[in-house]
């Protein structure tokens, strides 16, 4: 079975097209708010992950956010109609112990929230929490066994049993509050990873979460972005069988089809995903994408010192947006799928009005 037969479409662009006001204004030529957010509540980690993409900064930079400065940040966001937050890292979001008190806060505002989590110090109390106030949830686990958990992040057997009890608690805890929080786990693909694919899809069948979802392993490798490409197209078949109506197994779709493709989809000529989606650090400071975390070049403000108003609509915003050069960029890039949409749609067509 070829992977592109199957209709996967939990990760579609498509998505953003649900925002047909905030495309239409930008098309228009207004600077349109993000529709979602990235916040990094600390830099610091539990865990040791050997991958990480952003040791490359946290490991000298241990900073995170204070309880005034998130407030202040996220009652701007939602009084600039950014519609979803994801809280994530940086480091690991638990770590900083004003997160939860956040993550009620955004949501009070009306503002959808999603949160990533390595899973160890999920507890009673966080977990309510989380279920209470989050559309969905993701552990990263990247694993199946305790050998595996090792290689992708650094620690031994009892961390890795630890957290599976705490996935246990957290489907517990969602059946007993009857949330509608989507609960998953994230798997991170790899020639060492590999192995563990199906030990992973029944164990996350075997806890209860909705779905597992796996990605390509991401490289930052000096500064020089790649994916880890392993060919895993008959592992994902394989797991996929698992996949019913109460668990999924997803798949990020795109970036395993368009690995196959020199450029790797990029034939747009400018990166228009950055105008709905943008980054804040756990210094304060915005960045263009999750990628460009702590790379000064892309950095388009320091929130400590302005507004998230002004940051968006500045010259230094808008300095930062012409350095991009896609020489630079990881292949298949979070924007990658809404520059392809969005690229076309900017383009001048002829007899728009003949379908």
């Amino acid at each position: 079975m070829d992977l592109r037969q199957i209709d996967v479409r939990q990760f579609s662009s498509d998505k953003i097209l649900k925002h047909l006001d905030r495309v239409n204004d930008w098309l228009n030529g207004k600077n349109t708010p993000p529709i979602t957010v990235e916040l990094d509540m600390t830099n610091i980690c539990n865990h040791r992950c050997q991958e990480c993409v952003v040791n490359y900064f946290r490991i000298n930079d241990r900073s995170f956010l204070t309880p005034r400065l998130a407030k202040k940040i996220i009652l701007q966001l939602a009084k600039n109609k950014i519609k979803g937050l994801i809280f994530t890292g940086g480091g690991e979001p638990l770590c900083n112990p004003c997160t939860l008190d956040m993550v009620k806060l955004a949501r009070s505002k009306g503002l959808d929230v999603g949160f990533i989590t390595n899973g160890s110090l999920l507890d009673h109390k966080s977990s309510s929490v989380l279920l209470n106030n989050c559309t969905w949830l993701r552990v990263s686990l990247d694993a199946g066994s305790p050998g595996v958990f090792k290689l992708t992040h650094g620690l031994d057997g009892n961390e890795f049993n630890k957290i599976i009890k705490n996935i246990a608690l957290l489907v517990k805890i969602k059946k007993k509050i009857k949330s509608l929080c989507n609960v998953g786990i994230g798997f991170l693909t790899s020639d060492y990873t590999k192995p563990d694919m199906m030990k992973a899809t029944l164990l996350a069948d075997r806890l209860g979460v909705d779905y597992l979802q796996f990605r390509p392993m991401q490289i930052h490798n000096g500064g020089k972005f790649r994916y880890y490409w392993a060919d895993v197209q008959d592992e994902i078949v394989n797991c996929l069988k698992y996949s019913g109506n109460k668990f999924k197994v997803l798949y990020s779709q795109h970036k395993y089809e368009m690995a196959h493709d020199s450029k790797f989809g990029r034939y747009y000529k400018k990166c228009y995903g950055q105008q709905f989606a943008t980054v804040i650090s756990a210094t304060g400071k915005m960045y263009i994408c999750c990628h460009t975390r702590g790379y000064n070049k892309y950095c388009i403000g320091d929130l400590k010192k302005k507004s998230f108003k002004y940051i968006w609509n500045s010259e230094e915003r808008v300095k930062a947006i012409n350095r991009i050069d896609f020489r630079n960029c990881i292949p298949l890039c979070r924007d990658n799928t809404f520059n392809q949409i969005l690229w076309n749609v900017k383009q001048p067509r002829e007899h728009v009005n003949f379908l």
